[in-house]
């Protein structure tokens, strides 16, 4: 492993890349300059029945444990959406982090923090439930004995304290570092801007789903977005009315990191989670890439 390489713990770096793809990051340095928006809406109907039928061998599982588990087998099938982009060069994570937000109350000034799973790609749904929902009581155990929910909520408000031109130089160098793939890895795993994905569900607050810009700091390459439920009526071809339950996602991805065919297969693979629901109760298989990828399975059934 090179020195480089070294630098980014949680990742390794990606050789022989296409041409195009390599130059990227020297063409569009800055991540706003390479958002591209995504609008989805998923059919959750055999979703919603599948979590009724597993209320008792999967415990506390919802329609948000589905959302995380699509993700990561997506990042299972395409392991190209889960890269990033520190100092010019390409990155591969290891495991698939997803950061997300966790209120207190759903109040204006209802206290929040932030908690960010770490899965591995092999991980079963019930294993992602498992995971996520240990954090979540953490963190709202914590906030409800008033205390600061994790150490990045700890260092956070050590800056307080910091004068405003001091805290700008603080934070100007801290982007440098980062920039360079050279902030210190603790100062990575204390906070939620170093993970593959950034997941809001601003459908629980009342909010129509939006697009959340990505971060200039950190290595967050795509940030989804959950919005409220939609009922859709439509005429089929036959003259039939077709009824969905839909769930909208609004995915912003940093388009340096793969070509579009390989986030049309992602995209693939989620929706191919909520009509399949069972599949993500095993192990991912890399045999069944090709079924997850087929381009035959890219839209809603009838």
């Amino acid at each position: 492993m090179s020195k480089k390489e070294k630098r980014c713990y949680d990742g390794y770096l990606i050789k022989n890349l296409d041409p195009v793809v390599f130059l990227m990051p020297y063409v569009m340095p800055r991540r706003c300059d390479s958002e591209t928006k995504v609008d989805l809406s998923i059919d959750i109907g055999k979703m919603e029945h599948f979590i009724k039928e597993h209320k008792q061998d999967i415990p506390g599982l919802t329609l948000y444990h589905a959302v995380f588990a699509s993700i990561v087998r997506a990042a299972a099938v395409t392991p190209e959406i889960n890269r990033f982009i520190t100092g010019g060069r390409i990155y591969q994570r290891r495991t698939v982090r997803i950061s997300m937000m966790v209120k207190k109350d759903l109040e204006v000034n209802g206290r929040e923090s932030t908690i960010y799973p770490v899965f591995e790609t092999t991980d079963t749904l019930a294993e992602i439930v498992r995971k996520t929902n240990t954090l979540v009581d953490e963190a709202l155990d914590k906030l409800n004995d008033n205390n600061d929910s994790n150490s990045f909520d700890k260092f956070i408000s050590l800056l307080y304290a910091v004068p405003p031109f001091l805290l700008r130089g603080i934070i100007g160098f801290l982007m440098f570092l980062d920039r360079h793939g050279w902030l210190p890895k603790k100062l990575c795993d204390l906070q939620p801007f170093h993970s593959g994905f950034f997941v809001t569900n601003v459908g629980s607050i009342g909010l129509p789903v939006i697009y959340h810009h990505l971060y200039e700091f950190g290595t967050t390459s795509c940030f989804v977005a959950i919005g409220k439920k939609e009922i859709v009526r439509s005429i089929r071809r036959d003259g039939s009315i077709r009824t969905q339950k839909l769930l909208p996602l609004r995915a912003v991805v940093d388009d340096r990191i793969c070509d579009g065919y390989t986030y049309s297969c992602a995209f693939r693979t989620i929706r191919k989670c909520f009509r399949e629901p069972e599949i993500l109760l095993t192990p991912y298989d890399p045999n069944s890439k090709a079924k997850f990828t087929s381009a035959e399975d890219g839209g809603d059934d009838e």
